[in-house]
């Protein structure tokens, strides 16, 4: 009977520990797979974050000048910032000017909207970089350009009569 009484508590303690080590074991894989959804959203997150930083780091604008003025304009605009064009092209509705600077590929496109009007759309590039000023200062010097273009029409218009 004394052997009894010592075997049941180590019988015991077997008991606890393997009770234990499942709880444990349980509970581990419990926090790893919460742990992986937060992974998983962690990571769908950042890919979200890329995309719309692909996306959002290009400055878009939508103006009240022909598609023939904002390209001439464009090109006005990106020599007075002394950047170089080095290709343009242009298809029914859109036109595609692309520019270098020393760190910056420069694309911008030009689509008519209506008759009057034109989107344009410039990206600023340095390998994957994007830089939003320097695109949105394109546009704004563009913009510029357009309405100086305009006042010159207008002074030869008045002129010319």
């Amino acid at each position: 009977m004394r052997n009894e009484k010592r075997d049941f508590p180590i019988m015991f303690r077997k008991a606890l520990v393997r009770i234990v080590v499942r709880a444990v074991l349980l509970l581990s894989l419990g926090v790893a797979q919460a742990g992986c959804e937060y992974a998983a959203t962690t990571a769908l997150t950042g890919v979200s974050m890329g995309v719309a930083y692909l996306y959002t780091s290009v400055a878009e604008r939508t103006v009240c000048f022909n598609m023939d003025r904002m390209g001439r304009a464009s090109v006005l605009a990106l020599r007075k910032m002394g950047i170089s064009v080095f290709e343009q092209s242009k298809d029914e509705g859109a036109r595609k000017i692309r520019a270098k600077t020393k760190d910056l590929n420069i694309t911008i496109k030009l689509k008519e909207v209506t008759p009057k009007s034109t989107k344009i759309k410039v990206s600023a590039r340095n390998g994957i970089l994007k830089d939003k000023a320097t695109a949105l200062e394109i546009i704004r010097q563009t913009v510029e350009a357009a309405e100086s273009l305009a006042r010159e029409k207008r002074f030869e218009a008045v002129s010319t009569t």
